[in-house]
């Protein structure tokens, strides 16, 4: 017999491998992004373009496990949790197949060249290019001061300004 748990892991792993086949197809179909070492500093994975976008170009798409908003205030890492707004969330955590999340915010004003494009009835948001950006650019978003000072109030001794 199933218990409920296992159901949940078992049905969240499908969610998660459709999401990845989904955006694979997508991506294959002319997504023009990698993922690879970022240029901030400590930052890790960064997501890099290998076509040009111009603005407006949706760059990709961030898709996570769906959440309503009580079980994604359960969520101890929030780092790829989104609110796309009607009490929809997506986490992309442990989708690493979706590029979306490997995009970094450098934290500097004018520098940003995406934003997202938040879908909550698609339970998706898109990437879209804010400016035109050239082949090996990196892809930078702002995140937004609510996730820095909720990253700031869970991380006490890593503070970042």
């Amino acid at each position: 017999m199933t218990t409920a748990f296992e159901y949940y892991v078992l049905r969240h792993e499908l969610d998660c491998q459709a999401r990845r086949d989904r955006e694979s197809v997508e991506d294959s179909n002319g997504g023009g992004v990698e993922v690879k070492m970022s240029r901030l500093p400590n930052a890790g994975l960064g997501l890099f373009a290998t076509t040009t976008f111009n603005a407006g170009d949706v760059v990709c798409v961030y898709r996570g496990q769906v959440l309503a908003t009580a079980d994604a205030l359960k969520v101890a890492d929030k780092s790829y949790l989104m609110r796309l707004g009607g009490g929809v969330y997506i986490d992309a955590r442990t989708c690493i197949g979706v590029k979306a999340r490997y995009i970094n915010d450098c934290r500097s004003r004018g520098v940003h060249n995406v934003e997202f494009e938040k879908l909550p009835l698609l339970q998706k948001a898109n990437v879209r290019a804010t400016r035109y950006i050239h082949i090996g650019d990196e892809i930078y978003v702002d995140y937004g001061k609510w996730y820095w000072l909720a990253y700031n109030l869970s991380h006490p001794h890593d503070l970042i300004k």
